[in-house]
């Protein structure tokens, strides 16, 4: 069975990446696990949270099997820790184009984590409006 992985801090909401990873596990009956990761100083009721909680309760509605895990510490190594412990197949990350360091910022998490992970990586890039 398929484990795809989304995760999500309050600099990397990951909106579009939840969409299509809902999308792909229902079609193909995978387990979505959704990661929120926060710092210590970060308060932990905070409206990314909020909203991803409801995304999750919506996705749970549709039949879609999701874990949602929350975890403290570092973005790039809750990721990659959670990949190695989790049996994760698929990762699927967001490339932001809001702006240019907005992309920066995002290739950059991306970069740094694909290469310390045994799992296939999907990127997903938001739909221009």
């Amino acid at each position: 069975m398929e484990h795809i992985l989304v995760a999500v801090d309050q600099l990397h909401p990951q909106h579009e990446a939840i969409a299509h990873a809902c999308s792909l596990a229902k079609r193909i009956q995978a387990r979505l696990h959704v990661l929120f990761v926060h710092k210590k100083s970060c308060v932990v009721t905070n409206p990314a949270r909020q909203r991803l909680e409801l995304l999750v309760a919506y996705a749970r509605t549709e039949g879609i099997h999701v874990e949602y895990t929350i975890l403290e510490g570092g973005y790039e190594e809750s990721i990659i820790s959670f990949i190695q412990n989790n049996g994760i197949t698929l990762f699927i990350h967001e490339l932001e184009h809001t702006d240019l360091h907005s992309f920066e910022r995002s290739f950059s998490v991306l970069k740094s984590v694909r290469h310390r992970i045994s799992c296939r990586v999907e990127t997903v890039t938001p739909q221009k409006r």
